[in-house]
């Protein structure tokens, strides 16, 4: 499977690729020079994407900073960057600066916004955002695939290609029980035929406390969706962590498959190990 990237790139998405996450904060007191640094770490730890966006805080979300920080990183590493955002305007500056992917929780629903995107050429990822608590008793799968099928025929009848649009079905306002049957059926989204992303844990707009707090879980979540190529994508602030425990994990289960296949992933386990070598060496 590939992913159709702005001018004219293809991604390869055979491997399950790692997306850092870099979650603005009511009062973030890091500076914009912190925060390149923290996505140029991300990308020598393993992930092959970024994301960028704002984090819903007491009085909504703040997107002041965001472009900033977006166009900072752009200018420092060489790969796709995400804007994960609604707003018209902040995705109309983002496409300007270089962005090479819509993350939207509304389905491009803001007036404006998906005649924008047509006329770019950025990937989307349809996330799904639900409107109220989804219970132990509710079918959560059949309501995430209700909601792709409608946006995601909204944005083919728009004009906007499919090679350039991927799903993320992991959910925030839910039961933990909830949360976890979604992610132990995510085999049932490949009936979309589209690359499928899940954050974990998701931060952007609203975080999950649950995978937060819970560290192995977090790790174990990723190497399920490493393990059956379910997942083409996953995004996580914690990239090392993840990066390293996919990258074992594939490397062991393709000892029977082509050299070549093999020979890759090697070579992102060394590039990792040699990042995590400078941190020990700045710390000291």
């Amino acid at each position: 499977m590939k992913l159709r990237l702005p001018n004219d790139k293809d991604m390869d998405l055979t491997l399950t690729k790692v997306m850092g996450t870099i979650a603005l904060v009511e009062n973030d007191e890091r500076t914009i020079d912190d925060l390149v640094l923290l996505a140029d770490n991300y990308v020598k730890a393993g992930a092959e994407l970024l994301e960028v966006g704002a984090k819903a805080g007491s009085k909504g979300i703040d997107e002041t900073r965001v472009i900033s920080v977006l166009g900072a990183i752009l200018n420092k590493v060489d790969v796709p960057v995400a804007i994960n955002s609604n707003s018209f305007d902040t995705l109309k500056q983002a496409i300007a600066a270089g962005a090479s992917m819509v993350i939207t929780t509304d389905g491009l629903a803001h007036e404006g916004v998906i005649d924008l995107v047509k006329d770019s050429d950025v990937c989307v990822c349809l996330q799904y955002k639900a409107e109220t608590k989804i219970e132990l008793t509710d079918d959560a799968v059949a309501m995430i695939s209700e909601y792709f099928f409608s946006k995601i025929d909204t944005l083919l009848n728009a004009g906007i290609s499919r090679k350039r649009l991927l799903i993320d079905p992991s959910v925030v306002n839910a039961s933990v029980s909830s949360k976890l049957k979604v992610l132990g059926r995510l085999e049932s989204f490949r009936s979309f035929a589209l690359p499928i992303c899940v954050a974990i844990p998701r931060q952007i707009p609203n975080e999950d406390s649950f995978m937060k707090d819970n560290h192995v879980l977090s790790l174990t979540t990723a190497l399920f969706c490493a393990q059956n190529k379910a997942v083409q994508i996953v995004r996580t602030p914690d990239v090392s962590d993840v990066a390293i425990a996919i990258g074992f994990w594939q490397f062991m289960s393709s000892k029977t498959k082509p050299f070549k296949l093999s020979k890759a992933i090697v070579r992102r386990l060394r590039n990792m190990r040699d990042a995590i070598r400078d941190f020990k060496k700045l710390k000291k």
